[in-house]
């Protein structure tokens, strides 16, 4: 199975270590042990291209990369069959996420964005013109950068308004004004975000999502993701409850949405109505659960479309 999808954001690495000691002793000047790094891929475009290959589609991966991919990004999303439409910065690294862990287990996150700094920089039409851009059957933008957000947005609309775009902002929520928030809305089709955001949203904007729905005609569904159990999917006049897929080992429960988006953004590409979409996609999130990160999961497409039998939907009208 393929499917013309183009992805558009943030390609990272991910450095996981331990810090043999405790980080209350940090601001001691004094050299900290750690263990063996463990590098993994990150990132959330990488992560859904990755999901989107699980499902046996060819995804098209826009993001820019530093000039250690030919080493080892590269030849590992080729391997996946991935489509690279890749930006590349030969003066600086890829971006990367540190995460440590002290003998305590208490975590401390960095995130290094190197040469994604300047995505927004960069021009859209340069790796995917307008000929490109009419083959695809669903984009993704996701960028984590409000002003690239905005700027790819445009040009899709400007080059070709019949595609169906989703949209998720990428923990730059709180740097997103009610101004650029309405720029946005009004170009995408559907709007993927946890809860905590779209709360957030509704407080700028002094509107409700319902209100939302009813100004952008373009959007046609808000998917709210609080945990794997209370998913909703709101339209014009109806609200979805989305189950969870049954899991058999719960392993790694932090992480998942990026694998729901995979399977919404894949049903969508195929036509499937959203509330079949979304089965697909929890029921691909309950396969991440299982499994120990973003890259590890792997599933046979015929046991993801099972599993999605499992998943149930319950449709309620609303008033507005």
């Amino acid at each position: 199975m393929s499917s013309n999808i183009l992805v558009i954001g943030k390609t990272a690495y991910k450095l996981n270590f331990k810090i043999l000691s405790d980080f209350s002793t940090f601001n001691e000047l004094k050299t900290h042990q750690a263990a063996e790094a463990k590098r993994e891929y990150d990132g959330m475009a990488s992560n859904i291209v990755y999901g989107l290959t699980v499902l046996g589609s060819s995804p098209t991966l826009t993001s820019i990369v530093g000039k250690d991919f030919e080493w080892n990004l590269k030849p590992y999303f080729e391997q996946l069959g991935v489509e690279l439409k890749l930006f590349q910065d030969s003066d600086r690294e890829t971006a990367c996420n540190f995460h440590l862990m002290d003998e305590t287990d208490h975590s401390i996150l960095i995130e290094q964005n190197n040469c994604y700094n300047y995505f927004a920089e960069q021009s859209l039409i340069v790796k995917i013109p307008p000929k490109l851009l009419d083959r695809f059957n669903v984009i993704f933008v996701g960028t984590g950068k409000v002003e690239a957000d905005v700027k790819f947005l445009n040009y899709i609309y400007e080059t070709n308004k019949a595609i169906p775009v989703v949209y998720s902002p990428d923990g730059n929520i709180r740097e997103v004004s009610q101004w650029r928030f309405s720029q946005i809305l009004e170009k995408v089709s559907i709007f993927v975000c946890n809860e905590i955001e779209l709360q957030l949203l509704e407080e700028k904007a002094k509107a409700t999502r319902s209100d939302f729905l009813q100004k952008y005609p373009r959007l046609k569904y808000i998917v709210s993701m609080e945990d794997r159990s209370k998913i909703i999917i709101y339209a014009k006049n109806l609200k979805i409850k989305v189950t969870d897929g049954p899991v058999t080992d719960e392993i790694s429960n932090i992480g998942w949405q990026d694998a729901f988006r995979a399977g919404l953004i894949f049903g969508v590409s195929k036509k499937k109505p959203i509330d079949e979409a979304a089965k697909l996609a929890a029921s691909l999130a309950s396969y991440y659960v299982e499994s120990q990160g973003p890259h590890s999961y792997s599933p046979s497409v015929e046991q993801v479309q099972l599993r999605a039998f499992e998943v149930r939907t319950v449709k309620k009208e609303t008033k507005n």
